[in-house]
């Protein structure tokens, strides 16, 4: 190798451990001032782990979540007025209009969009009657949670907490599956005739753990 070659080798190698040197540094500044921040806390709590389910988004959860400490601001479908604190249609509901596309040939960055007068319906999803229950050989009804039908799906699922168990054996559908959903109503409007834009999925009739389907509920 030529001398040329070997002093452009030794810059580049230079070159590359300075780079690596600045990254490292770079990247401890912010952790170092994190763990700082962190020791800094009004009670032990340092950390909120928020698990959003597949298929949902931010305001499936928190849609109507109204920030509690002064000076904290929040974006999301009642802030922005497109519901009521209920969840019901708020003034700007028109600005969650939603639309579907028309792109049937070629693949489109942008392709031609129109409004929906009425949403798809909204399909149930999962068992009519819950897994675990059918597991027992039980294969009717919405929920079969009795103490005893909690300790045999302890064996069926094990590490779950003994209060979490009900939940394996509740929220089916009742229905058949992927028929509009019966459990849906929303402004007056059965899961086949849903307004086009966001809609209260949980009710009395849909509790928060039961199962849902789509298109309307993803």
């Amino acid at each position: 190798m030529r001398a040329a070659d070997l002093r452009t080798l030794a810059m580049r190698r230079k070159l590359q451990a300075l780079a690596a040197g600045a990254a490292l540094v770079g990247a401890s500044i912010p952790t170092a001032l994190a763990d700082v921040n962190d020791a800094a806390t009004a009670t032990p709590i340092r950390h909120v782990i928020v698990i959003i389910g597949e298929n949902r988004t931010f305001d499936h959860v928190f849609a109507t979540y109204k920030p509690v400490n002064g000076g904290e601001t929040i974006w999301n479908l009642l802030s922005e007025g497109i519901v009521k604190p209920d969840g019901s249609p708020g003034p700007n509901y028109g600005k969650a209009l939603q639309y579907r596309g028309a792109d049937t040939m070629t693949y489109q960055l942008a392709p031609m969009k129109e409004p929906y007068a009425t949403l798809p319906p909204a399909l149930t999803g999962g068992p009519a009657t819950p897994y675990p229950c059918q597991d027992l050989g039980i294969t009717t009804g919405a929920s079969c949670d009795t103490p005893e039908n909690e300790a045999k799906a302890a064996k069926l699922e094990n590490g779950l907490a003994n209060d979490y168990l009900k939940y394996l054996l509740t929220g089916g559908t009742g229905q058949k599956e992927k028929t509009p959903d019966q459990r849906l109503s929303y402004d007056g409007r059965d899961a086949s005739h849903l307004r086009p834009g966001p809609f209260q999925i949980t009710s009395p009739k849909h509790p928060y753990d039961a199962y849902g389907g789509c298109p309307g509920e993803c």
